[in-house]
């Protein structure tokens, strides 16, 4: 995990590290016994953004199809993160596995990390991302982040106190209009 931590510390997106950690911790409140694949996967799930070759948004019309390619390329630079790390085979492909679909999910353990992920993104990159990209970003990329959420996940999001007061006003923004658009 600390060969992990070192690459994404060279992230120059700020609240990469934090985010990576944050992430671990959500997946361990989720499922406190959740296997080494899933943890390095969760820790390791954003790698790419840490990477001279990173994925960037501005190269894709389509959001969706940004965030799958950062995701098949993270599981690409965390596979041979692991290798020289000498990490068995077995637990290489299934946190590369889980990489891939941390966006999407697709099954259990995916899904699991997809809200560990989401909830991480309320939890610690909301108010660096909100002064970065403004507030209509802000608003765009969690109301994105919401419809990614299982509804144990969002009712954990409901219960967790957001404190930089800027970004809770953007949350509650972003809830009204999730809740609205998800009864109508």
């Amino acid at each position: 995990m600390a060969a992990i931590r070192r690459y994404i510390a060279g992230s120059s997106t700020e609240e990469d590290p934090a985010h990576a950690d944050n992430t671990l911790e959500w997946l361990l409140r989720l499922r406190a016994d959740a296997d080494p694949a899933l943890q390095l996967a969760a820790l390791g799930h954003d790698i790419d953004r840490a990477s001279p070759d990173k994925v960037r948004r501005q190269d894709f019309a389509d959001y969706d199809a940004f965030k799958a390619a950062h995701a098949h390329h993270g599981a690409q630079l965390l596979e041979r993160l692991l290798e020289e790390q000498g990490v068995e085979r077995a637990i290489i492909e299934r946190s590369c596995q889980l990489v891939r679909l941390h966006e999407v999910g697709g099954n259990e353990d995916a899904d699991l990390l997809r809200d560990a992920d989401s909830l991480s993104y309320f939890d610690t990159n909301l108010p660096l991302y909100l002064r970065r990209e403004g507030e209509a970003e802000a608003l765009r990329r969690s109301l994105w982040g919401l419809r990614r959420l299982s509804p144990r996940g969002l009712a954990l999001l409901r219960q967790h106190p957001v404190t930089d007061p800027a970004a809770a006003a953007v949350l509650t923004r972003a809830l009204a209009l999730f809740d609205r658009l998800d009864s109508g």
